[in-house]
């Protein structure tokens, strides 16, 4: 046997891979890192949930075929290799159907929880938290070293954006959208 056959027939009782490297698989890229994402059908993965390694039939029945030559033992080995690569590939087609779907189920708690894109500007949001938490502008200027004037006009510029009659009712309004939290009330303290 060769030197060639002898590091062959090694690497494959090792279950390594003993192509050569120069030709790439069926539907394999030559570039590196070139990992095409193209999806499995159901029917493809059936097929590879019941294919499997089948032994040639013996000569006789009831007897274990067996090798005969270092070609057939080596092509055993080979199957044996592809085989287990084979459950290893579908327990990780597994893995990875599990985690999409824990994923979207996160997206969907996630879509669920989170209220509405909030068309006011961070000023106006929080002229109308304070508000919110019973602050007279007054008192809100005087806590964010703002004057006062533009207290006021924050709030109103909210209070137009939002379609509300008062300060009041749009403090309401970004309470029940999920702008302004509880949190945002009591000053992050939940009592």
């Amino acid at each position: 046997m060769s030197a060639r056959g002898e590091q062959l027939q090694a690497a494959a009782g090792a279950g390594e891979d003993t192509r050569d490297g120069s030709q790439p698989f069926e539907g394999e890229s030559t570039r590196a890192g070139a990992a095409s994402a193209v999806p499995i059908s159901d029917a493809v993965l059936d097929q590879i949930r019941t294919a499997g390694l089948v032994l040639p039939r013996p000569p006789y029945p009831g007897q274990q075929w067996k090798a005969r030559t270092d070609a057939e033992a080596h092509l055993l080995r080979e199957g044996y290799r592809l085989d287990r690569v084979r459950q290893l590939l579908l327990g990780e087609l597994g893995r990875l159907h599990r985690v999409r779907a824990q994923e979207a189920a996160r997206r969907k708690r996630t879509a669920e929880a989170m209220p509405p894109l909030c068309p006011l500007s961070q000023a106006e949001l929080a002229a109308l938290k304070s508000a919110a938490a019973g602050e007279s502008a007054m008192d809100t200027s005087r806590r964010l070293l703002v004057p006062y004037d533009t207290v006021r006009a924050q709030r109103k510029r909210a209070t137009g954006r939002l379609g509300a009659r008062t300060v009041t009712q749009a403090a309401a309004l970004a309470v029940a959208a999920g702008w302004i939290t509880g949190e945002d009330i009591v000053g992050g303290v939940t009592p």
